[in-house]
């Protein structure tokens, strides 16, 4: 069924007529409802810009940076480098170069590490200072290089699947609160009072503040960006008509147009 149509009409007019709650939501009217709180294709793009930021995390992220923290206060021992070599990994268009160290740590066996550094700073054969943990002498590394292929500035990669799980949540979020909206929402008339668009953009189409009158209460105020529902409400607003509306009192911004459903 479509909007405005004699059958969906009917199907809205006996949804609004039940008290609250209403435990038996129309399926047609639910999924119109959860269309204009949250487009499953803005979860859909949140998942995938997660994916492909779990997969910069994975490439970038300093693993080791933990143990760099423990390694600033560790004992130093003098070792040497035994041969540099670049990798594939540049930062600011500097490459990175991993050094293979050798020294021997108190009362102990000599070891072999791997530390980095964004540029070339030692040659194979240098004499250097080398930080390292007493209970684990392979964690070491050379005074004032790090133990991660990565910079801690790479840290930054995580802001990209926090963007795309918060765009999953804000879905599923706004969802279930116009699942409580349409179960437990109260049901009023108002005229629409004024419709201004706003600065604020979704998918290229600007979004409008659509203000709601009622007789016996505050002003409603609902955002949206659809043009159809934009337009529903001009209309209203240039011929006087009242519109029904669906609210939460608790939640006076949590607001529903049931007609443009």
């Amino acid at each position: 069924m479509t909007p405005g149509s004699p059958n969906r009409a009917a199907l809205l007019a006996g949804f609004l007529a039940e008290p609250a709650p209403r435990r038996a939501v129309p399926a047609e009217i639910r999924r119109a409802a959860r269309g204009q709180a949250a487009p499953l294709l803005v979860a859909g793009f949140g998942l995938l810009f997660a994916g492909f930021g779990f997969f910069f995390v994975g490439l970038f992220t300093p693993w080791k940076l933990l143990q760099d923290w423990r390694l600033n206060r560790a004992p130093t021992a003098r070792g040497q480098v035994e041969a540099v070599a670049g990798t594939n990994l540049r930062v600011n268009k500097v490459r990175v170069m991993r050094y293979t160290l050798s020294f021997p740590p108190a009362g102990g066996a000599r070891q072999q590490a791997e530390c980095f550094t964004t540029g070339a700073r030692w040659r194979a054969g240098d004499e250097v200072t080398v930080r390292y943990l007493p209970d684990r002498p392979a964690v070491s590394r050379i005074e004032g290089a790090r133990r991660s292929e990565s910079d801690p500035a790479a840290l930054f990669v995580w802001v990209f699947p926090a963007v795309g799980l918060g765009l999953v949540a804000w879905v599923v979020i706004a969802r279930r609160r116009m699942d409580e909206l349409l179960v437990n929402g109260a049901v009023a008339e108002a005229q629409v009072a004024d419709v201004q668009p706003t600065r604020s953009r979704v998918n290229k189409r600007t979004v409008f503040a659509i203000t709601l009158r009622r007789p016996d209460g505050e002003p409603l105020v609902v955002r949206r960006h659809q043009p159809d529902i934009v337009a529903f409400a001009q209309e209203r607003r240039a011929s006087q008509q009242p519109v029904f509306v669906l609210y939460d009192p608790a939640h006076p911004r949590r607001v529903l147009l049931p007609e443009t459903l």
